[in-house]
């Protein structure tokens, strides 16, 4: 009796996993994509699409190009993503956060403080740049 319920849990199991993998061929899911909480709200995100650019960082082969830049105050910085994957250029202490960007949408940022803000791709850690903003005019 002890082997026929562990026999009756192992093909309750087998069914479950195969109905659950079955579940996730279905044509009407839809795959969502979470992203990584920021800590800290952004101090400011101006984003608005009749600004002009000073400079652009190209999102390409899951890099930003230039991975380090540097700009003067009041300045913008276009982020452009020209990979198939979405993107994102997020500040690690919260200074600025794009959402994320599809293949070939822009996102600029106007820099308002002096310093050195290290950002991320919160969908894809591993890519790092660094944004330099100075009192100079560049």
């Amino acid at each position: 009796m002890k082997y026929i319920s562990y026999f009756f849990i192992a093909i309750a199991s087998a069914f479950l996993v195969i109905l659950l993998s079955l579940s996730s061929c279905s044509p009407n899911h839809k795959a969502t994509t979470s992203q990584p909480m920021v800590m800290k709200q952004p101090k400011s995100q101006p984003q608005t699409s009749q600004q002009t650019a000073d400079t652009t960082v190209k999102i390409r082969n899951f890099k930003f190009e230039p991975a380090n830049l540097a700009i003067a105050v009041g300045k913008t910085v276009q982020f452009i993503n020209v990979d198939e994957e979405p993107h994102t250029a997020t500040a690690t202490d919260g200074t600025f956060n794009s959402k994320a960007l599809d293949t070939n949408q822009t996102w600029n940022y106007t820099a308002t403080k002096p310093g050195t803000y290290p950002y991320i791709c919160s969908v894809h850690p591993f890519m790092k740049g660094t944004l330099t903003v100075t009192n100079k005019k560049n």
